[in-house]
């Protein structure tokens, strides 16, 4: 927990400083500041002391990373009530206002998801304030009026769950009230059923007077809670490094802080009991973590670095501590049983009560290798056994510190109730698959699953081509580069003579750009990833990258931060969609390339400080979950560097273990390496592949950006998207469906309304689309347009045109006895009703409903149940090359 705020300003007595400043008239406080403040000086006035101008939060990342903290909890608010955000609803009193000037909260969320990935990012907040006039009145009117609640508390909590998606809600200042004050009920079903983090966000217990350690996700019951006995309740040992403050203390000695030995027996007794332990930090009022605190944090993660394994993703075991010898804690973890000694023992001998050994067990140390033999010796004893531990400096845990904790762990057995040791022998440890950079190597890294369930995205081709919006996204290169004649002449027609290319990028000005809307588009599209341009042929990036000064959208057109906010707006909004980005590796234009590529590519300067720098920054700042490059061709993957960054992305990056990559990473890379293979664009080879693949294909037949002159018979209709969609998952592959927005960040209506045809048809047949698996026919040997798919025991036949006279001719499909047919979006009742079949010749027929019985239109999907595939010789898979342009 960081505990930080106005009270870091007078740094004095405890967080409570106000309060026992001004309300409880305590003398040390009242003495405090008659000394070292002019008279009549109010708290407020402390704000703008409120400086930090030390604050890291790339630092403080770094930091709690280091201490082996998997998650995080920041004050954004404390009962005095300044808001450590740029809270709408704590106006002039809130970090942007005065003080800091900048948005703590949301630099501190920035910084741990782009560095620090395992560490989940999560928020304190108080109910209550102080001196708040609208509370002091209802607590006046005996908490029987809620104005305080209604305008400042919910609102409040809302706002920080939408812009910072924390995945902890840590709540206070609830004890002068009632829960239904407080409205804490509704805030927390909307928080799990509606909120952007609701799969994943725990809450605390302090919601109103007699909840805490009767209801939340975990109780904390009280500060410094540590029960010492198993819970039947996931619990929170929430404690401070300073032993009498939250808050940072100027004047406090080293004596009031816990010693390291201190912090791992609170950790060793909290995690056997089933708690987890929140250790608190105060920063000082100019951003610093006191290095006291930061030392404490840096041991303890020392420590888990060596023992770990008994900590992260352990249970309690049967017993939680010793019989025999106080001062040893049990965990356990995937059947290996933990004891933490808190001690090392006298004579290097410890016993455990709690312990039956046989002479086949065997007994290790967290820490300790040996050349020779690791295991420790033991003796059965007739209540126990009797463990000999090596010398303490061969043990690699904290150095020869005798207080400091030991681990040894166990692989137990249940027999009569009590726990024996059996003679398996366990690693200490399994390294993470590490990737060389090498093609070879790179391959054999698994496809993170997520990709091959969501079936469906949605590709965004946006930049100062949208401005002209004339003939392609290639347009800078028709015209000045090939000199196409339509080109040059729409530049002649309109433009004045002496106007380049850039001369557009002021025009590109978003002015309409909601990237909410857009992300409520594509969610009601049935979409689960989108992929943004960051940057086209073109070489302007839509985020501000330093690697493309004042060619980029923060410094010239729309002034703002594009991709940021909208990954921020997918990802607060519709958090089943998976953020990606499209990235050129070449440009154009750029001097850069243009002399490497005089140089036949035998200098790499443009690489080196272009291409490889724009998507390291791209990677760390905004963590796409699809990286999908273009641009390659011209050279091979060598030139472009593209091994070297895969191997960090799959190995290093803070994306490692979800990030999926396309193909396109130097010439003859396409449809040989990659996550998955689109090979060509509107790649559809129609049969199924040995290997992942996408079809990236457009709405607009003619181009992947905006066209002001295309006509709607440019445009697919539904069924054309529909069609396109049934043949590519039916043969193993993701769709990517593009739309170009407008120069002034527009998703033109066509589009849209093409996108929210498609997940009107998704919302009734999705379960033919969403996780399925190619069936063992791709589609039909006697009807055209049925195409196939299957998840679990159930078969989908995606039904493109409705069959003459209402019957279905399948010939790819044979019935059985057990054999079921219904069709999605045909109910009576909300019970899906079956289908009439019947078996013909080397055909089963299908018998339709009437059309207008059927919720679904533009294709039809058939659900079938215990049928088998009829018998035909298997086509070999299709593997297209790469044609370069």
């Amino acid at each position: 927990m960081i505990c930080w705020g106005l009270y870091s300003v007078p740094s004095f007595g405890s967080e409570w400083f106000w309060n026992y400043w001004q309300s409880g008239h305590n003398p040390p406080y009242v003495d405090f500041m008659n000394k070292n403040y002019r008279p009549n000086f109010t708290y407020q006035d402390f704000a703008p002391q409120f400086t930090a101008e030390f604050y890291d939060p790339l630092e403080w990342a770094s930091l709690f990373n280091a201490s082996g903290a998997r998650y995080t909890v920041f004050v954004t608010k404390h009962h005095e009530g300044y808001t450590m955000w740029p809270s709408k609803y704590s106006w002039n009193w809130n970090t942007m206002d005065v003080g800091p000037k900048r948005d703590l909260v949301g630099d501190l969320a920035k910084a741990m998801r782009s560095t620090t990935p395992n560490v989940h990012f999560g928020v304190y907040h108080s109910l209550y304030e102080w001196y708040n006039p609208l509370y002091l009145q209802d607590k006046s009117n005996k908490f029987m009026t809620n104005d305080f609640v209604t305008r400042k508390t919910i609102p409040e909590l809302h706002e920080l769950v939408n812009n910072y998606q924390p995945e902890v809600i840590w709540s206070d200042g609830d004890w002068e009230a009632p829960d239904w004050y407080w409205n804490s009920t509704l805030f927390l079903a909307w928080l799990f059923n509606d909120s952007p983090v609701k799969d994943t966000v725990v809450v605390n217990g302090r919601w109103g007077i007699g909840i805490p350690c009767h209801h939340g996700s975990f109780y904390n019951c009280k500060d410094r809670y540590n029960p010492g006995v198993l819970q039947p309740h996931k619990w929170e040992n929430a404690m401070t490094l300073d032993k009498l403050s939250w808050g940072y203390r100027r004047h406090a000695p080293a004596t009031d802080y816990l010693t390291i030995h201190d912090l791992l027996t609170q950790l060793a007794q909290t995690i056997s009991c089933g708690g987890n332990l929140l250790v608190n930090v105060g920063p000082t009022h100019d951003g610093r973590i006191p290095p006291i605190m930061e030392e404490r944090l840096r041991q303890l993660g020392s420590w888990l670095n060596i023992n770990g394994d008994a900590v992260y993703d352990s249970t309690p075991w049967t017993h939680q501590n010793d019989s025999v010898t106080p001062g040893v804690w049990y965990t356990s973890r995937a059947g290996v049983v933990y004891g933490l000694v808190l001690t090392w023992p006298k004579e290097n001998i410890v016993s455990l009560g709690s312990v039956v050994s046989t002479p086949e067990s065997r007994i290790t140390m967290l820490g300790y290798h040996s050349d020779y033999n690791s295991y420790l010796e033991f003796t059965t004893l007739e209540k126990g056994t009797e463990v000999k531990f090596p010398p303490m400096s061969e043990v690699g845990s904290q150095g020869r510190n005798p207080d400091r904790m030991c681990v040894c762990w166990l692989r137990p057995s249940v027999q009569a109730g009590m726990c024996r040791l059996t003679h398996l022998l366990f690693l200490l440890g399994v390294a993470l698959a590490k990737y060389d950079p090498t093609w070879n190597s790179l391959d054999t890294r698994p496809l993170p699953p997520w990709y091959d369930g969501a079936k469906i995205g949605i590709f965004l081709h946006w930049g100062v081509f949208s401005v002209p919006s004339f003939g392609s996204e290639w347009f800078w290169q028709n015209w000045q580069g090939s000199h196409g004649k339509q080109y040059v002449e729409f530049m002649k027609e309109n433009y004045r003579p002496g106007f380049t290319y850039q001369d557009f990028a002021p025009q590109f000005t978003a002015e309409f750009y909601d990237p909410e809307e857009w992300a409520s588009i594509f969610n009601a599209s049935g979409a689960r990833y989108v992929v943004l341009t960051s940057k086209h042929h073109e070489g302007f990036t839509n985020w501000p990258s330093k690697y493309s000064w004042n060619w980029n959208s923060m410094d010239v057109g729309p002034k703002r931060d594009l991709l940021g906010d909208l990954a921020k707006a997918i990802r607060s909004k519709t958090p089943k969609i998976h953020f990606g980005l499209y990235h050129s590796l070449y440009e154009w234009f750029h001097p850069l390339y243009l002399q490497d590529k005089t140089n036949e590519f035998q200098t790499s300067n443009f690489v080196k400080t272009k291409t490889m720098p724009e998507l390291y920054e791209l990677v760390n700042d905004y963590q796409p979950e699809v990286v999908w490059s273009d641009g390659d061709w011209e050279t091979e993957d060598w030139y472009w560097n593209s091994t070297v960054f895969l191997a960090w992305l799959f190995n290093d990056s803070p994306v490692k273990d979800t990030v999926v990559v396309n193909d396109r990473w130097g010439r003859g890379i396409p449809c040989h390496h990659g996550s998955y293979y689109t090979c060509t664009d509107r790649y559809n080879p129609g049969v199924l592949q040995p290997h992942k693949w996408e079809n990236c294909m457009t709405l607009d037949r003619h181009s992947w950006g905006y066209r002001r002159n295309s006509r709607v018979a440019d445009y697919l209709t539904p069924l054309d998207l529909i069609t396109e969609m049934a043949m590519t998952i039916s043969c193993g592959g993701n769709i990517l469906i593009n739309a170009g927005p407008t120069h002034d960040g527009r998703i033109p209506p066509i589009m849209e309304e093409r996108l929210r045809q498609l997940g009107s048809w998704l919302n009734i047949n999705g379960d033919a689309v969403y996780d399925s698996r190619p069936w063992i026919h791709q589609n039909d040997s006697v009807t055209p347009g049925v195409w196939f798919t299957s998840k679990g025991d159930e078969v989908f036949a995606i039904v493109l045109s409705w069959p003459k006279n209402d019957v279905l001719n399948l010939g790819s499909v044979v019935s059985t006895p057990t054999t079921h047919l219904s069709i999605l979006g045909y109910h009576e009742n909300n019970i899906r009703r079956n289908l009439h079949f019947k078996s013909a010749i080397k055909r089963m027929q299908v018998v339709f409903p009437p059309m207008s019985d059927i919720n679904s239109q533009w294709a039809w999907v058939v659900v079938m149940s215990g049928v088998k595939p009829a018998s035909r010789p298997s086509l070999p898979p299709k593997i297209m090359s790469f044609n370069t342009p």
